[in-house]
């Protein structure tokens, strides 16, 4: 009777919603004068009305939708369909003039250009960069004057100026002794002062896991307070060193609208923290709307467009995400600011350029990482993947070549020897394919036994992390193969967690050499890093498990994929020498001339030089290495 009257209601609550879209559409299509909203849009999905039917009440309208990021993002929260979206990004081109602009694929890192400014143009330019330039100034000599005031008082003055020479202890001290005698009260404009130097003096003593609550309340108590600015620049280096989000940084938004007093470059500033931060929380909305505020010209501008561009990645809006990347890397070489930002948006074009099947596009851009980047060697990894894919497999086998030399040795990538196997395999190289399947057996096999029983006896977080500090310091207590600590350390994610706990033992270390005179408050210093290393700990534990757990079934999957090229070499030996039969018995003779031996080339200048494809390497030529190898397969005449 139950499951009866759920179905039932179900079947009302359906219809009912059907009549009431029905209604809307009715209403939305009948007058010529009410275009159809894009919140109106909104209301039919979530009242499930057809996608087809909303299609069609656009068309009955011609409405025209120039969407921005943040609308398409909120039409995706709304659950629109996708159908429905890409139909209405389609309309300024099927119903007015207004054709998109752009590239609509990834052909340059050149972007859009700008039209030449006017001699008027650059004056008004010129002058805005002056006011701005006085404005930044006066608005420092300001704050300066207000801080100098906050600290006009004798113990005041003298706490601020321990804390700047790095006497930490000595300047909290003072600060401390100043409210207790004045028994100021917590939310007082001297307790205030008192608590902002604290902070600093631990921020200039290094001691930031300490000082970071501090510095959240600090700015939490809004950009009318003399050290606002202060505060909120000190808690944005501190977050460049340590894992450091809490959700109080969201409170922060609520003061976008009160910051315009503050000179441009600091609500660019402003700007790109919050929307670092909302990227950070995957909340795409806010964090576009804060990006797009940040400037051009601004040091931070080609960050935020790199995050833009990953957030459009993200929710598969390639086109815009092309031209994120491009203002991204087109901000780098104009200021010079953010350089791994540029090697980044070259990777993400590439991938996007993979994604959509221009190979030539993503290998033009992985090639543009240069030598030396921290990022080349995942960029050699993937090209090798699309020379693959594109069968260019004298590519594709002087990339993996490449991938083999002592030069990427601390990086694994278990299924290079299946793609060579495969590669050769694909060339009739049989004795070569099986090399391949040998160095796989031999390098990678191996790894996966003592993965699966690490994983089977280790349960806590806190051995994760144990076991892989310790095989880092050449430890063998957990049995966890070194070359498997390898994709742990390549992961972003660790890293972060990994220098957040190294920092907080680096305090707790010095809280306990230097804070006996602190008495109480260093003992709540203390207790706060015990907590917070535990918590990281576990953290980074839970983190690891995860990327080992992906990391054996990669190679599960390779070992599969190893068996498969066995089964299949033998398949393949068997047809390719009934091949050569049927040749020879035809009275065609089966070109049976050896090929020549395997080599690699590297081009320099207009010469070409030619060594042994295996084990020698030379490092200026990295990435330049070809397979001189010729297909030996007998061919029919269809092929």
């Amino acid at each position: 009777m139950k499951t009866f009257g759920r179905f039932g209601m179900g079947r009302t609550r359906k219809w009912l919603a059907s009549a009431i879209g029905a209604s809307i559409l009715a209403t939305s299509v009948s007058s010529a004068a009410w275009a159809i909203s894009k919140e109106e849009i909104m209301t039919l999905a979530k009242l499930g009305i057809n996608e087809d039917e909303i299609i069609k009440a656009i068309d009955k309208d011609k409405t025209i939708f120039e969407l921005s990021v943040v609308e398409i993002l909120e039409l995706k929260k709304a659950n629109v369909p996708e159908k429905v979206i890409k139909y209405m990004l389609q309309t300024p081109k099927k119903f007015g003039s207004g054709a998109t602009t752009g590239p609509t694929g990834p052909t340059g890192p050149t972007g859009p250009k700008e039209p030449e400014e006017t001699e008027e143009q650059k004056k008004a330019r010129e002058e805005r960069l002056r006011l701005e330039a006085q404005k930044l100034i006066e608005e420092k000599r300001k704050a300066e004057e207000a801080q100098r005031a906050a600290y006009a008082q004798g113990v005041l003055a003298k706490g601020r100026t321990l804390g700047d020479e790095g006497k930490w202890v000595e300047a909290i001290q003072a600060f401390q002794a100043f409210v207790a005698q004045g028994n100021f009260a917590p939310d007082s404009e001297e307790a205030y002062f008192a608590k902002f130097g604290i902070a600093n003096a631990l921020v200039k003593a290094g001691l930031l896991q300490s000082a970071a609550s501090m510095l959240v309340d600090l700015v939490l108590e809004g950009p009318e307070k003399p050290f606002f600015q202060t505060a909120f620049s000190q808690l944005r280096e501190l977050r460049k060193k340590v894992d450091y989000s809490p959700p109080q940084i969201e409170r922060l938004a609520d003061y976008a609208g009160k910051i315009g007093g503050f000179s441009r470059g600091f609500q660019d500033e402003f700007n790109y923290v919050m929307g670092e931060f909302f990227h950070e929380g995957q909340d795409w909305g806010k964090a576009v709307s804060f990006l797009d505020a940040v400037t051009p010209g601004a040091p931070d501008y080609a960050k935020a467009q790199y995050l833009k561009g990953y957030i459009e990645v993200q929710n598969e809006l390639y086109k815009s995400a092309v031209e994120s990347f491009q203002r991204a890397i087109i901000a780098t070489e104009e200021n010079g600011s953010a350089g791994e930002v540029k090697d980044l948006s070259f990777l993400a074009l590439a991938r996007i350029a993979y994604k959509i099947g221009d190979y030539d596009a993503a290998i033009y851009y992985y090639r543009k990482i240069p030598q030396g980047s921290y990022k080349q060697a995942q960029a050699f990894y993937e090209s090798s993947w699309v020379y693959f894919l594109k069968a260019d497999y004298s590519r594709a086998l002087g990339t993996f070549h490449t991938l083999d030399t002592p030069y990427f040795s601390h990086y694994f990538y278990p299924e290079v020897w299946i793609l060579e196997a495969t590669a050769y395999l694909n060339l009739c190289h049989f004795d070569r394919t099986k090399l391949a399947l040998q160095r796989f057996e031999e390098e990678v096999l191996p790894l996966i036994t003592p993965l699966e029983s690490f994983l089977q006896k280790t349960s806590k977080p806190e051995d994760f992390y144990s076991a892989l500090v310790g095989v880092v310091n050449g430890k063998k207590l957990f049995d966890l193969p070194e070359k498997l600590v390898q994709p742990v350390l390549a992961n972003v994610e660790f890293y972060n967690l990994y220098r957040t706990i190294k920092q907080i033992e680096g305090e707790q270390a010095r809280i306990e050499k230097d804070g006996g005179p602190l008495a109480a408050y260093g003992s709540e210093l203390r207790d706060k890093l015990v907590k917070l290393r535990k918590d990281r700990i576990r953290e980074v534990g839970l983190t690891i498990r995860l990327i080992l757990g992906d990391t054996l079934q990669e190679l599960q999957k390779f070992r599969t994929k190893y068996v498969e090229i066995g089964v299949d070499m033998a398949d393949i030996i068997i047809d390719e020498e009934d091949r050569r039969q049927r040749a020879r018995d035809e009275g065609r003779a089966a070109d049976d001339k050896k090929a020549e031996a395997g080599s690699a080339t590297a081009i320099i200048g207009s010469d070409t030089w030619r060594w042994p494809f295996e084990n020698e390497f030379w490092s200026d030529e990295i990435g330049s290495f070809r397979s001189m190898i010729k297909d030996q397969c007998v061919r029919q005449a269809s092929e």
